[in-house]
């Protein structure tokens, strides 16, 4: 019989060491954007987010996929973008582009929230489990992992972008990470307008839930009702 795994076992998994490294490079970014080490934060800022394709690799080749890791996954995503978000709309000192920021990490929050939420509510093994009846745009975005790190790769590098031209002296660098920044933002756009759809289809799956089951409260009371006027 083989050895059972503990939950210290499954700390150490390979993915979630990744995991961790993660969360440590984060730290290193946020303490360089708010020290004003724009090299340092690039380079952990960008590691980070390479490190987030490798995890789940190696979760699937090692069979070592689990909750915990799935979790402490989406809350580093998450983090990760809003402390970015954040030092971006003291940077730019612009109230308009802060609120602008601001609604983004809204959305990113609570449509991720939402979805993890509803999917796991109504019996999915995680987030990214699409049904057949399942949005198209959310089907091919969380199906075909090409797509999927195509589109958040995409969606960090305009936003670090965005940092990294407020720290650029040269003329010609700068034209070049303005450019970049310009390819990116089309992945910004459609990558937000999927955490969009995602929130509205998440809201509708727990609405349709909730009718479901108010519905069967109601026709059971009913039942009882008629059984005691009988």
């Amino acid at each position: 019989m083989p050895n059972q795994l503990t939950y210290r076992d499954v700390f150490r998994f390979v993915p979630n060491l990744i995991g961790y490294t993660r969360v440590l490079l984060t730290g290193a970014a946020a303490m360089s954007m708010y020290y004003r080490c724009p090299t340092s934060m690039f380079l952990s800022y960008a590691l980070s987010e390479l490190l987030d394709a490798a995890d789940g690799h190696y979760a699937r080749k090692l069979g070592q996929c689990s909750k915990f890791g799935e979790v402490l996954d989406m809350v580093t995503d998450r983090c990760t973008t809003t402390i970015l978000l954040t030092y971006l709309a003291e940077l730019y000192n612009s109230r308009p582009l802060a609120l602008l920021f601001n609604l983004i990490t809204v959305l990113d929050i609570s449509s991720h929230y939402m979805q993890m939420y509803s999917q796991l509510i109504t019996g999915k093994t995680n987030h990214k489990q699409m049904d057949a009846d399942a949005h198209w745009i959310l089907r091919a975005y969380y199906t075909d992992r090409r797509v999927l790190f195509a589109f958040c790769f995409g969606n960090e590098a305009f936003f670090l972008l965005l940092y990294v031209n407020k720290f650029i002296a040269s003329s010609a660098a700068l034209y070049f990470s303005v450019a970049l920044t310009l390819l990116a933002f089309p992945l910004f756009l459609i990558k937000n307008t999927i955490n969009v759809i995602q929130l509205y289809e998440s809201a509708k799956d727990l609405a349709k839930l909730d009718a479901a089951t108010l519905n069967s409260q109601n026709k059971t009371a009913s039942a009882a009702a008629s059984r005691k006027k009988i």
